[in-house]
């Protein structure tokens, strides 16, 4: 259990997560691949909601995606933090390092990497069909869907804003993903629930703090001056670069506080 790391060692712990991902979470993610079907089946019942965009479509993708990367942890590892079974995974023949960085590697990227290409796969085929409110692929969604109208921008996802929406996207992702990696290390059972309920509980108390601080006539003013100031470019830059340091705050305080917890865990 110390701190140095060895890559055929890790390579074993990876093997050995590999072999546990279907017994663990196998069932689970196949749910999660196949819950976006659910809106195929409203447009059969309902025909009147047809056709459903490949925007809508992606999204729910998207989703069910983050939700897998959210539970990873919780079924994979669910026994890390519990007083006697967890002292099985303390005496794994690998460093805490090699551990965590499995775990990271499973919960970021394999886990929902298969979730999101399994509904793709599922989407794809219910497009290929007679009926249904599938029409278009789901990678002919409309790119303007979220344009800001700038002269510089045909759409959100492209032109200059594009690279600054991925990098906020993708490290939003990572940082979330290791908020629910830490918050497995902490409760015992329920752990997903838990932790929207505490999110939820947090996002309640800042908004009844920072609602009436915002709606005031001084700070009007001073966004309307910063608008002009800056322009909507600048203003743009300045949401997307207080996005991304956010994000990167997020993922050095929860992967350091999971390795915190990790490394002074005790059976």
């Amino acid at each position: 259990m110390n701190n140095t790391f060895d890559w055929n060692r890790f390579c074993e712990v990876v093997k050995k997560d590999f072999r546990n991902m279907w017994p663990l979470f196998g069932r689970t993610m196949l749910i999660l691949a196949l819950l976006p079907m659910t809106i195929w089946l409203v447009s059969v019942v309902f025909p009147g909601v047809s056709p459903v965009s490949a925007n809508f479509r992606l999204w729910a993708v998207k989703l069910v995606a983050m939700l897998a990367a959210c539970m990873t942890a919780s079924r994979m590892y669910r026994t890390w933090n519990l007083v006697g079974e967890g002292i099985y995974y303390a005496m794994l023949p690998a460093s805490k390092l090699e551990k965590l960085l499995s775990a990271a590697f499973y919960s970021i990227v394999v886990c929902p990497l298969l979730v999101f290409f399994g509904s793709i796969v599922v989407d794809t085929f219910l497009t290929m069909l007679p009926f249904g409110g599938y029409h278009d692929w789901i990678w002919q969604r409309d790119p303007g869907l979220f344009s800001f109208n700038l002269d510089t921008d045909p759409g959100f996802h492209y032109g200059p804003w594009g690279t600054l929406y991925s990098i906020t996207y993708l490290l939003s992702f990572v940082g979330t993903t290791l908020l629910f990696m830490f918050t497995s290390t902490l409760f015992k059972r329920h752990k997903v629930l838990r932790t929207f309920l505490w999110i939820y509980l947090i996002e309640f108390v800042l908004t009844l703090v920072l609602v009436p601080m915002l709606n005031t006539p001084s700070f009007t003013v001073w966004f309307i001056g910063l608008f002009k100031d800056m322009g909507p470019d600048g203003v743009l830059n300045l949401f997307f670069g207080g996005m991304i340091a956010f994000a990167v705050i997020e993922i050095v305080v929860f992967g350091w506080l999971t390795w915190r917890r990790l490394d002074r865990m005790g059976y």
